[in-house]
């Protein structure tokens, strides 16, 4: 039996490389999954994959800057399989270097956060009335980034966006503890993702850039599985409120 064995969860970007990833780690560990990107087709080879692990596997579409596919995705998560024990909000946006604050575009600002924080607090929000009214309690995670902590040029509304999602997450974490609900932050860094992880790493090191980072390489995608797995499972059960920082000891 798996550490997430008949455990029901919500991956909310699964569309992503790390979504998947995780998904696919969730998949192993015992959970049926409800996928969710915004288009379907590019979930179809995914479910597949974890029907053929035994999993239950549900795929919809949504668009998280607006409210009634946040509201359809709610409804339709908790329906697939009777209930959400698990919620994990992966979803990143395809460019999140947009300039400064000056440049910035006002659609782009409205943009990140509306997908980024907003989002996933309207999913909640239909979502954690159901969840208190089961009494089963759940586990919500959300991925921040280091951008919300430490400026980076160019990341501005992201980065405020993500600070934005970790504040989200704390209040959920204060709101709804007293019905069994936990929720908690995942934080990655200095993850190389994709094919040239390698090629990337090599570039990384000779320029100095993880002089910083206590291990001295970068991470990989399955690195973040642990812990993403202990915010999930019971293993955490007195874990709320917290960030865990998947970054190689970044200095």
């Amino acid at each position: 039996m798996g550490r997430l064995a008949g455990k029901r969860a919500l991956i909310a970007g699964a569309g992503g490389l790390l979504g998947s990833d995780i998904a696919r780690g969730f998949a192993a560990e015992g959970a049926d999954l409800i996928l969710t990107t915004r288009t379907v087709a590019k979930l179809e080879p995914l479910a597949a994959e974890i029907r053929a692990l035994g999993r239950r596997c549900a795929a919809v579409a949504a668009d998280f800057t607006k409210d009634e596919d946040c509201d359809r995705l709610a409804d339709a998560a908790w329906e697939a399989f009777g209930g959400i024990d698990i919620v994990l909000f992966s979803s990143q946006p395809a460019n999140p270097n947009l300039g400064d604050l000056l440049s910035t575009a006002e659609d782009d600002w409205r943009a990140q956060q509306t997908s980024i924080a907003w989002g996933p607090l309207r999913i909640m929000r239909r979502l954690a009335p159901k969840m208190i009214a089961a009494g089963g309690g759940g586990s919500i995670i959300t991925l921040t980034s280091s951008t919300g902590d430490e400026p980076v040029p160019g990341y501005g509304a992201y980065g405020i966006a993500k600070a934005t999602l970790w504040a989200v997450t704390l209040y959920m974490a204060a709101e709804w503890g007293k019905f069994g609900i936990r929720a908690n932050g995942l934080q990655p860094g200095s993850i190389a993702t994709g094919n040239n992880a390698d090629e990337l790493e090599a570039l990384l090191r000779k320029n100095g850039a993880l002089k910083n980072t206590a291990l001295g390489r970068m991470g990989r995608n399955h690195e973040c599985l642990g812990g993403a797995i202990y915010l999930a499972s019971d293993e955490s059960s007195f874990t709320s409120g917290q960030r865990l920082k998947v970054n190689g000891g970044r200095l």
